[in-house]
């Protein structure tokens, strides 16, 4: 069994852990599978949006892409998000995460 496989096993087994869907993003992306990835992070943001590391992911994702402008609208999703947890630490990266990549 592969690394994927054992990743949507797991998913299957408890499918509202956000976990499992962010470790299956970060497979696909580690595996070249990019789009996998946006649409896995996308639908984890959708679905989970307390998860708060899909924001970051996705965003730098995106600018990686030259995907500019969806990336500062993830990180501007997952500093709103952020505030409303008062996650202050998640906060900062995000806002300097845009700040590097504008």
């Amino acid at each position: 069994m592969n690394r994927s496989e054992f990743i949507l096993n797991e998913i299957k087994e408890d499918p509202q852990n956000p976990l499992n869907y962010y470790f299956l993003a970060v497979e696909e992306r580690s595996i070249g599978n990019t789009e996998s990835c946006i649409l896995i992070l996308e639908d984890l943001i959708k679905n989970h949006p307390d998860y708060h590391p899909s924001y970051y992911t996705l965003a730098e994702l995106f600018y990686k892409l030259d995907r500019i402008d969806e990336g500062t609208h993830v990180a501007e999703l997952g500093i709103k998000k952020a505030k409303d947890l008062q996650l202050l630490k998640v906060l900062h990266e995000l806002e300097q995460l845009i700040l590097i990549n504008d």
